[in-house]
């Protein structure tokens, strides 16, 4: 029964089986978290380019609360309708025009949909090998027990 990467999980002893899959299991809760983080990432960049259509000439000196962190909002007045200032990480902001600002965002987005995408795929293909290998488990156990009761 089923082969996980390049192992014949059918030969292996039930205490192996036992770690692999608790190993796996592992596996699957940290590429999911990274899935996760990426979502908020992509939600993040998409409340931005949201945020952008705001700044417009008729809201300049007016005032308006600046986002510190998602729950720390701080007033502030808007000097400019033709710039901004975005967070590229790590520390680093940079002021880009309204159109390349949205495009930079745009990108992000796009990027890290990408990059869910194929999280997802491994992800799939992760809970696949763990379901054999529980499968293969539960093949086993059974074995052993209808071995003891023979006995």
């Amino acid at each position: 029964m089923g082969d996980v990467g390049q192992m014949n999980i059918g030969t292996m002893p039930l205490e192996q089986l036992s770690m692999m899959r608790e190993q796996m299991q592992e596996e699957n809760k940290f590429l999911v978290q990274s899935y996760q983080n990426l979502t908020l990432a992509a939600k993040r960049f998409g409340d931005s380019r949201e945020a952008l259509k705001a700044v417009t000439p008729e809201v300049v000196g007016q005032p308006v609360m600046v986002p510190m962190t998602s729950s720390l909002y701080v007033k502030g007045t808007l000097a400019s309708a033709e710039k901004v200032l975005i967070d590229v990480g790590t520390g680093y902001y940079v002021e880009k025009s309204l159109e390349a600002a949205d495009e930079y965002m745009k990108r992000k987005v796009e990027y890290l949909g990408e990059n869910m995408q194929r999280l997802e795929a491994n992800i799939v293909e992760k809970r696949k090998g763990l379901e054999a290998v529980t499968t293969v488990m539960q093949m086993k156990a059974q074995q052993q027990q209808a071995a003891a009761a023979k006995a």
